[in-house]
């Protein structure tokens, strides 16, 4: 292979929803790209070619390395020292001490392109260089896995996605496990193919940001939310549970009752916040799969054959995004459920209260009224007591006022139960002597009407 080039395609979130929009600008491209330029500077003799750009929302990063001698013939084994550009590589630089690129990268693919014999422009040749540059790394290399084989302008493109090892050689902290996303072409055009890919450059990047923002969006955002989701309402229907047990006895659970009212809106809020998290990620995936569209058309219209990358975007549009619909659709109720089942508890609170005060209530004014009238009759029979009494012994006298607190203690608990139990008794008498009425009264219409219309 001659006129080697390696290049990696790295992709980094500019701004979360939270940030100011003027956070992300092309200044911060270029800051992000002179960082890794740094960084990989340490482990590659070579310095890169370096492009940035902001698109939309997103950093853009081209590194491209390239042998200086063009004519040199480069083969499957010179091609290890670029081990650095690998993802776990990549991620690796994020934990070092000095580095100051931020940790949302949200995808990159590696493209290999080289000028070949047309007789050598095939998977073999394709295959052998992919083994050699993951050889003794973190990915698999001999169970690497390639997709349909396409062209581009004419180009020969093998598109591989090699997966880790199931115990990775270095694994950072902070790494998300994935496939590492590698392109090979191997030219044996000539030049005019070459200007059409320079031609295209844009159409390409833009449909790599959106591919890997796609992937990334729905297999870490998007389903996490949703499990989030999923929790919460998990802990409704918990809720919903305990309910049932409290209502039974609304009288005695009504502090339990109490607690959920001041649990629940709480429980609401995160489930309403989660699934409109899930609704953001749909709109996103949907907005990148139009634009993967775009570019993709385009690449076609210029004479690229692309069929693989066409089933990704039908892919995205007949699965991804319904997936994202029916995780919507199943969580809506929950939310639903959440918001009847605290007004509903917020009604029974409220009525038992309600209950529960008018009750006092009118023990106060029964208590009021019988001790108002044990008090009346206290203060007349202490009045007429003027002698002290003797004992049965006939030897000792009672003092007048002991007498007096006596019979008026003993008055008052006699002629104010008695008023207490009338104050009670009498209002439950009418009340049961209406409800008879009102019966007797419902049975002489229906024998005077017998067919109520």
């Amino acid at each position: 292979m001659k006129n080697f080039t390696i290049s990696l395609y790295l992709f980094q979130l500019a701004r979360a929803f939270h940030d100011p929009i003027d956070q992300a600008n092309e200044a911060q491209a270029q800051l992000l790209g002179n960082n890794f330029t740094t960084q990989l500077s340490k482990q590659i003799t070579l310095e890169p070619t370096l492009e940035t750009q902001l698109l939309h929302d997103t950093y853009f990063v081209d590194l491209t390395f390239f042998s200086q001698d063009q004519t040199i013939d480069f083969l499957p084994e010179d091609i290890s020292q670029y081990n650095p550009l690998l993802p776990d590589q990549i991620h690796s630089l994020l934990d070092e001490k000095d580095c100051s690129i931020d940790q949302t990268i949200i995808g990159q693919t590696i493209i290999i392109y080289g000028v070949i014999s047309e007789s050598a422009a095939n998977p073999d040749s394709a295959n052998n260089y992919v083994r050699a540059f993951l050889k003794d790394t973190a990915y698999e290399n001999d169970n690497i896995i390639s997709s349909k084989q396409k062209h581009l302008f004419g180009i020969p493109l093998f598109e591989y996605f090699c997966p880790l090892k199931s115990c990775p050689i270095k694994k950072p902290a902070n790494f998300q496990e994935s496939d590492c996303h590698i392109l090979v072409l191997l030219n044996h055009q000539g030049e005019n193919s070459l200007a059409q890919l320079s031609k295209h450059y844009q159409n390409l990047a833009d449909l790599l940001c959106s591919y890997h923002k796609v992937k990334y969006v729905y297999y870490q955002q998007a389903k996490d939310s949703y499990q989030d989701a999923v929790k919460v309402a998990q802990s409704i229907d918990q809720e919903i549970t305990n309910f049932r047990d409290y209502v039974a006895d609304k009288t005695k659970n009504l502090d339990k009752l109490s607690n959920l009212l001041d649990k629940l809106p709480l429980l609401a809020l995160q489930h309403a916040k989660y699934c409109g998290e899930l609704e953001a990620h749909q709109t996103t995936i949907d907005i990148n799969q139009q634009k993967y569209q775009d570019s993709l058309q385009k690449l076609l219209n210029a004479g690229s054959s692309l069929d693989s990358w066409q089933e990704f975007s039908n892919q995205t549009k007949n699965v991804s995004l319904k997936q994202i619909q029916f995780w919507l659709n199943y969580m809506n109720p929950r939310k639903e459920l959440g918001q009847q089942l605290t007004a509903s508890i917020r009604g029974i609170v409220e009525i038992e209260q309600a209950k529960s005060d008018r009750s006092l209530e009118r023990k106060i004014e029964i208590l009021g009224a019988g001790l108002g009238a044990g008090g009346i009759a206290a203060s007349a029979i202490s009045g007429h007591v003027d002698k002290p009494p003797i004992t049965p012994q006939g030897n000792t006298q009672i003092y007048p006022a002991v007498t007096s607190i006596g019979l008026s203690l003993l008055a008052a608990l006699l002629f104010g139960g008695c008023v207490g139990w009338i104050n009670g008794t009498i209002p439950r008498f009418l009340k049961a002597r209406n409800l008879s009425q009102i019966s007797q009264n419902e049975e002489r219409r229906k024998v005077i009407n017998p067919i109520d219309k």
